[in-house]
């Protein structure tokens, strides 16, 4: 009986992870394939990737005015482990190992749950909890970005401490902080929190502490002494005063400003400090989610809130109210500690028909969220992005196959200037602008069915309008609601 329950239960597991397989691909790929991914950041991505295929590093034409090495703006290594595969999976290569991640995270909460709770059960619930995180569609749906790969690194992290497996720990470790800049510093302050939760343990401590003091000194040395010296200018890439001006500018002046002035710190979690009437109700929508998704139990356990710090920091301090939201990728680094950490708590329950009871509760919690966050949420999101659910979200308003087919029409070693939506499949090569800029390129790709981002309607026609009656260019492409203009050689002009 014991066996065949051992089965029934494995089986039910597999099931899961390919249903959510199935839903997060429905959510991710069919938005690349309807140009539903931009320059910002997919396209980013993807030519970074092709140049680490070639063996060099991503001086980025996207990031316009100036050239800049990719690396000076996001210091991203692991990018270049998953380059090779690009030579397999084309421009959906990043997005495929997105959604590849996120399932091995909820594996890797479910493995860290049943070392906690020895209930395949309740690690099963918390796997689901993950997997129904309010976090990861709000990510998935919207292009690929490495601070997902790295918080599903986070749960397999958890794992191995408890384990007390130090070789991997420190293998995963490096995947972490080797996945973006700010990662080393939110698994600094991980490790402070697991020092206390595992307090009683003087191994614990002491490893905890090691790797909380490396992974911030990591962090100091990456943002003020490597990315600086990897950008052209040699300045500071990563903008933290302009972004975060309410506190200060520079990363010395804001933390004096958190310690000198901390009532107004925390007021700034909570309120919309930058005047911005659209952004009145971000901030509380957010905080409601994230308590409701399993974060109200850190009350009984605050370590697990010391984890969320730096990322409540750099969400709620930030000036841009759409990163106070719950969309996009903002949320992704609540998904790991709130199910890891919901999961503790109820673990310790002595009762186990009441932890039962607050397991399939948590899991249906973090549920009910993600469908409040697909139709009634205050944060905008773009419902056909979002919504695997309605036809509207496998249709474009003109015809995405035919564009498919158009842009073959470009050779793959040319220089091209093409609207958001299509740089991301034309990134593999050497030269590739965010229209309008045009530069030396030698194909324009663009959709009046598009967004004009980030020219206005009325900027974006009279571009558009001067390039179509130029000599410069002509039309090798007009139909579908979408144009393709190659440069004339100079004699044909």
């Amino acid at each position: 009986m014991k066996k065949l329950f051992l089965d029934t239960t494995s089986r039910l597991q597999i099931i899961t992870v390919v249903f959510f397989a199935i839903v997060y691909s429905l959510l991710s790929l069919v938005n690349h394939y309807h140009f539903r991914t931009y320059a910002y950041d997919l396209g980013l991505m993807n030519n970074a990737i092709y140049d680490y295929t070639h063996f060099r590093f991503n001086n980025c034409t996207l990031l316009q005015p100036e050239l800049k090495i990719f690396l000076s703006v996001h210091f991203e290594i692991f990018l270049m482990l998953l380059s090779p595969f690009s030579f397999i999976f084309g421009t959906y290569t990043l997005l495929i190992f997105q959604i590849a991640f996120v399932l091995f995270g909820g594996f890797g909460v479910y493995k860290y749950s049943k070392e906690i709770s020895s209930n395949k059960t309740i690690s099963f619930l918390a796997q689901l909890h993950f997997y129904f995180f309010f976090g990861i569609y709000s990510a998935l749906n919207y292009d690929f970005h490495s601070n997902v790969i790295g918080a599903m690194l986070v749960p397999w992290f958890f794992y191995f401490s408890h384990l007390k497996k130090w070789k991997s720990v420190v293998l995963f470790f490096v995947f972490i902080i080797a996945s973006k800049e700010n990662m080393s510093l939110w698994i600094s302050f991980i490790c402070v929190g697991i020092l206390f939760l595992y307090w009683k343990d003087k191994i614990y401590r002491l490893a905890a502490f090691s790797f909380s003091v490396i992974s911030f000194f990591y962090f100091l040395i990456i943002i003020k002494i490597m990315m600086p010296y990897l950008s052209n200018s040699g300045e500071d890439c990563v903008q933290i005063g302009s972004n975060y001006s309410e506190l200060g500018y520079g990363m010395t002046e804001i933390i004096a400003t958190i310690f000198s002035n901390p009532l107004h710190a925390i007021k700034m979690l909570f309120i919309n400090h930058t005047g911005n009437p659209f952004g009145d109700y971000y901030k509380i929508e957010s905080w409601i989610f994230v308590l409701l998704s399993g974060g109200i139990l850190f009350f009984l356990r605050p370590q697990f809130f010391v984890m969320l710090i730096p990322v409540f920091a750099q969400k709620m301090f930030h000036n841009d109210f759409l990163k106070w939201g719950i969309g996009d990728h903002y949320s992704i680094e609540f998904a790991p500690i709130c199910s890891i950490g919901a999961f503790y708590v109820i673990a310790n329950i002595k009762n186990e028909s009441w932890k039962k009871y607050f397991a399939y509760a948590a899991a249906i919690l973090s549920l009910t969220m993600s469908i409040r966050s697909f139709d009634r949420s205050y944060t905008y999101f773009d419902r056909d992005r979002h919504r695997v659910y309605q036809m509207r979200h496998y249709h474009k308003d003109y015809d995405a196959a035919e564009a498919h087919r158009a842009l073959k029409l470009i050779p793959d070693n040319a220089r091209v200037s093409a609207q958001s939506p299509f740089v991301p499949h034309l990134a593999f090569r050497d030269y590739i602008y965010q229209f309008p800029v045009i530069n030396d390129a030698e194909y324009i790709v663009f959709s009046y069915e598009e967004a004009a981002y980030p020219l206005t309607k009325q900027s974006f026609a009279v571009q558009v309008a001067m390039l179509m009656s130029s000599d410069e260019w002509e039309k090798i492409y007009e139909k579908n609601e979408m144009v393709i203009l190659k440069r004339r050689e100079k004699g044909d002009r």
